[in-house]
């Protein structure tokens, strides 16, 4: 019975310590450097080219997690589980920097790699974010366009009382539509190719002409700023802006 009992015990005490070990692993890029030595195994061509990765990667991971900051403050409640994505690659970035600076160049590598593609993978989920958004937007202008067209043609064949909105400025608003879709046209086929940076670049101007059209179409300012206020975010955004820092 008391050899039973100290079996029971020494097992619970080596789970104990195991479960210790577990919970204090260090964080990745603080290992030892004997733990480290062990992720950063390959030959010296292998060394040299993921140390090129690192270097060469690092402006443009950079970039895209700025774009991702901003568009995840803007619309990240519009993209499931987007802000925990963006945490993750923020600490991820900072473990490849830290296997960088320790010149375990293997194991920088490999996670810039790896990150590379968590980033585009929320970058292409905001790209169809976007894709939406600019679709619904392009559509209202379309439909306003094509109703001010046919107050035109009421006008002209004398059932109406009065144009309200004349044909030069349609003509503008059907240019600047034009403009819009190319743009939009543009930012379908980065997306294609999963260069959603770009992408997310185009879809940008592409509201902007949209929201410009929806306003240039309206004359009183109380009107202008109503539809301003309703694409206030978007406008932010377009601008390379947080929405909420805008309007303090």
């Amino acid at each position: 019975m008391l050899k039973n009992s100290f079996i029971i015990l020494s097992f619970c005490f080596f789970c104990l310590s195991l479960s210790a070990q577990e919970s204090g692993a260090p964080e990745k890029g603080k290992e030892s450097f004997e733990e480290l030595d062990k992720l950063d195994q390959g030959n010296n061509l292998e060394r040299k080219q993921y140390k090129n990765i690192s270097e060469n990667n690092k402006d443009r991971v950079i970039n895209a997690i700025k774009l991702l900051t901003i568009v995840t403050a803007n619309f990240g409640d519009e993209v499931p589980d987007s802000k925990t994505a963006l945490d993750k690659i923020k600490k991820d970035y900072q473990v490849v920097l830290r296997y960088y600076y320790r010149r375990a160049y293997i194991a920088s590598g490999k996670a810039m790699v790896a990150l590379e593609k968590d980033i585009s993978t929320l970058m292409g989920k905001f790209s169809k974010n976007y894709d939406t958004k600019t679709q619904n937007l392009l559509a209202e202008c379309a439909d306003l366009i094509t109703g001010q067209e046919q107050s035109q043609l009421v006008e002209t064949s004398g059932e109406g009382s009065k144009v309200v909105v004349p044909y030069r400025e349609i003509a503008e608003g059907q240019q600047k539509l034009r403009i819009a879709y190319g743009q939009m046209g543009l930012a379908t086929d980065m997306s294609r190719d999963d260069r959603f940076y770009d992408a997310i670049v185009h879809y940008r101007i592409a509201k902007d002409y949209g929201i410009k059209i929806l306003t240039d179409f309206k004359e009183a300012e109380a009107d202008k700023k109503t539809i301003t206020d309703k694409y206030g975010k978007d406008l932010s955004d377009n601008r390379n802006q947080i929405f909420s820092q805008t309007t303090k």
